[in-house]
């Protein structure tokens, strides 16, 4: 009753009627399907580069980074921190290629210039690494929560901005 309520009020809003129909509900449905997946893609991949390969191996370009650390931010940045920061963007930018044609062509089945979508998900791409490498640095460095919770903490936020911008900008 009181879901049922909060509901058609509100549909009396353009935003929300848009987002509450059965073909945006199927779309939802499927995007979290493709979502779960490169969840499970992206997590995995970051797991096995930070604590495999990162350990094993210390990643190339610390130097660098460190430096262009020191000089962005004047901060001097730990190796750890490099490198889960480091295995972050490499399992997101694979993921990157998954995410886009998967929810181009199943979850909202769209026919536009792939071109321009593409660029316009180039530009969300890079918010979100900006946003995930932040937060995940928040969380795990000056909160203190442990890279792995911080990653799926993370994500599941980028889920919640992503479906919206996807419906209203990128695959409408």
């Amino acid at each position: 009753m009181l879901f049922s309520s909060l509901l058609n009020r509100l549909k009396k809003y353009k935003f929300f009627s848009d987002m509450l129909t059965p073909e945006t509900l199927s779309q939802m449905k499927r995007y979290v399907i493709t979502g779960f997946t490169g969840f499970v893609i992206e997590y995995s991949l970051f797991n096995i580069f930070y604590n495999v390969i990162f350990a094993r191996f210390f990643p190339i370009g610390y130097s660098l980074a460190k430096g262009f650390a020191e000089n962005l931010i004047d901060y001097n940045l730990k190796s750890s921190t490099y490198s889960y920061l480091l295995a972050n963007a490499i399992a997101y930018v694979v993921v990157f290629w998954f995410n886009f044609l998967i929810n181009r062509i199943w979850s909202f089945k769209s026919k536009v210039n792939i071109f321009k979508q593409l660029k316009q998900y180039g530009v969300l791409f890079v918010f979100n690494l900006i946003a995930t490498s932040s937060l995940l640095y928040f969380l795990s460095d000056k909160i203190g929560i442990l890279p792995e919770i911080s990653k799926v903490l993370v994500m599941g936020s980028v889920v919640c901005w992503n479906f919206i911008l996807y419906k209203k900008i990128i695959y409408k």
